[in-house]
């Protein structure tokens, strides 16, 4: 058989399009893990993060200088903040990281011609590999600063207004730099919000955060600062291992930090430095009394014969021994189970890291302002003179920040949205809907609001020796099973739960909305309550149980009643009183439904029974009211 020339041309196509997609899959499987890289560095922090940064830097050098360019500059910027003497989390041997992250964005900006900054970053680099003495580094910045120094000698290159401007200016670093300061700012205040509210482990949370941030940052004795907050609420969560752990990391920074004293203190041989003074040399209480006793007097001594220096030296001994004697007396009250002196001690050292962390708010509150002026200050001056060259670029970074900003708008919305639900789901857990929906909805005052409902009570018969008999597992399952279907039966013909008490309920038809013929629902409502108990306990589903339910209609008076600290839904009236006392009826006529007067007249013709009314007197109430027994 002959095939077609169109025929082959279609084998043939398919065949190429096979033969690209099975080229394609090693591509896309090696742009996996650098794009898993890119996704996740953003959740890391300190050198986990410079490494992710330096090899998403590294990988975009040919592809995407831009990006490079970018990467490398948050890297240069994270370095900085990591690698400075204050910092003791981190590994200085570590330090040819930030070797490495000058050398890429030297690269990136060489390959985008950008000369002079790429110059600038290379010389950086080679000072810091000559002071780790890695001669890779070296080599490889000397290499690149021999090609820039040969363009520049060529003329071939010549240093633009804006690059030089930019530069001096340092405004990248400065924006940086405010929006780590906001992010710090931003997760302390929510961290004190859960911590008012009572909410610690939040709180804890929200500080596991800033101390994150701030290792970033190099900021050790913020660190220390919040390592303590976070083992005082620890504390409070009786949570004493974890504390212990927090506890210990902040008095190994306080360790870590007094060792270093000043050069020329640390030359006087006359000054004995705090190492000397080792807390688990001394033997008794009195001893360390002594010693912090004999260096106060030498400091003050010193300061009285005018050697401020000494003196100095001398005060820092001691109030550094006073801190290692406090951190090891509270280590022993952590292992005796907080006594009284441990709970005294912690709660102290909360109080002075809430006023440290609100003094450190007020500065970083003053420093943001001053930061967000000269930026708005140094944006409008470049704006007006360079708003044409550079205006493609400023529309394209606005458009993505104000993406950025909406995407978060719609996640803040998506969790408001959330967390009405919630807050709708727990209140119709305590209340009926409608009552919820009307506290949701209108702003109820205390006036109250008069309005014609149908009151239901009803009473379990015999519950008290019941309750006597049962567990108090059994006693709950058991209460479960019975008011469980009979809620649904309320529910189910409009009628609101008002009370739910052990051995009974109330219930209203009416209130604070209407639903029509508030009295046939609740005569319908109570009817199927009787039969479904009855189909109940005969299956055995629910124990034998004998219950009583009066209705009684009448003009009551609905509101908020209580203080602003507490109030509940209340109905209130005599119609309220005699609902009560038509159910406990029951008892006298051995029946299970009795309804008034006034509930009778208002139920269709179908439900009409050839009973004639009885008059009762009722408790507290003058005339007779006329009932009917229904079952």
């Amino acid at each position: 058989m002959r095939r077609s020339p169109g025929y082959l041309k279609l084998i043939s196509v398919s065949c190429l399009v096979l033969f690209l997609f099975v080229l394609s899959c090693p591509l896309k499987a090696q742009e996996t893990p650098i794009a898993q890289v890119e996704k996740d560095y953003k959740n890391l922090f300190g050198l986990d993060r410079l490494k992710a940064l330096n090899e998403l830097s590294a990988y975009y050098q040919k592809e995407n200088s831009r990006k490079a360019t970018r990467y490398g500059q948050q890297a240069v910027a994270l370095s900085e903040r990591i690698f400075v003497r204050s910092n003791v989390t981190v590994d200085f041997n570590q330090r040819h990281h930030q070797v490495h992250a000058y050398l890429l964005l030297g690269e990136a900006l060489y390959n985008r011609e950008d000369y002079y900054d790429a110059q600038e970053n290379f010389e950086t680099a080679k000072l810091l590999s000559v002071q780790i003495n890695h001669e890779a580094y070296k080599n490889e910045a000397e290499l690149y600063l021999e090609k820039i120094q040969a363009l520049i000698e060529s003329g071939d290159i010549k240093e633009s207004f804006f690059s030089s401007t930019l530069g001096n200016l340092g405004i990248g670093e400065v924006i940086n730099n405010t929006t780590n300061d906001l992010t710090i700012n931003a997760e302390v205040k929510l961290g004190k919000a859960k911590e008012n509210s009572g909410d610690f482990q939040d709180a804890i949370e929200h500080y596991e955060k800033v101390i994150n941030l701030l290792r970033n940052q190099g900021d050790a004795d913020r660190i220390k600062e919040f390592q303590l907050k976070i083992a005082v609420l620890l504390d409070s969560l009786n949570d004493h291992v974890q504390a212990q752990k927090f506890l210990n990391e902040a008095i190994i920074d306080i360790d870590a930090n007094s060792v270093k004293e000043p050069l020329a203190i640390q030359k006087k041989e006359s000054i004995v430095t705090p190492e000397m003074y080792n807390i688990q040399d001394v033997n008794s209480p009195e001893s360390i009394r002594a010693e912090q006793k004999k260096l106060k007097s030498l400091a003050e001594s010193y300061a009285l014969e005018e050697d401020y220096e000494t003196s100095l030296a001398y005060e820092r001994m001691y109030h550094e021994l006073s801190r290692k004697i406090e951190a090891d007396s509270l280590n022993a009250e952590m292992e005796n189970w907080r006594t009284e002196n441990e709970i005294l001690l912690l709660k102290q050292q909360k109080r002075i890291a809430d006023l440290n962390v609100n003094e450190v708010e007020k500065e970083k509150e003053r420093q943001i302002k001053l930061r967000n002026m000269f930026v708005f200050v140094a944006l409008l001056i470049l704006l007006s003179t360079l708003i044409i060259l550079y205006f493609y670029r400023t529309k394209k970074k606005q458009h993505k920040n104000l993406t950025i900003t909406h995407n978060d708008l719609k996640k803040t919305q998506g969790k408001l949205v959330d967390a009405e639900k919630k807050i709708v789901f727990l209140l119709k857990q305590q209340l009926s809907g409608d009552i919820a929906q009307e506290l949701l909805l209108h702003n109820t005052d205390d006036t109250g609001k008069r309005c014609f409902v149908c009151i239901m009570f009803l009473d379990i018969r015999d519950f008290t020796p019941m309750a006597e008999k049962l567990s108090s597992e059994e006693l709950i399952s058991y209460q479960n099973k019975v008011f469980g279907f009979m809620i649904d039966a309320v529910q189910e013909f409009n009628g609101n739960i008002n009370q739910l008490l052990g051995d009974g309920f109330m219930a209203t038809f009416g209130a604070p909305v209407s639903h029509g013929n508030d009295c046939q629902n609740a005569f319908l409502a109570a009817q199927k309550i009787l039969v479904e108990l009855k189909k109940r306990c005969e299956a055995g589903i629910v124990p034998k149980t004998k219950i009583g339910i009066g209705l009684h209609a009448g003009n009551v008076v609905t509101g908020n009643v209580g203080n602003e600290s507490r109030k509940q839904y209340s109905v209130t009236g005599n119609a309220v009183i005699i609902a009560s006392r038509i159910e406990q009826l029951n008892k006298v006529y051995k029946t299970r439904l009795i309804i008034t007067e006034e509930v009778y007249k208002h139920l269709e013709e179908q439900y009409m029974s050839s009973e004639s009314y009885l008059e009762v007197d009722v408790k507290g109430i003058t005339e007779p009211i006329k009932i009917l027994k229904y079952a």
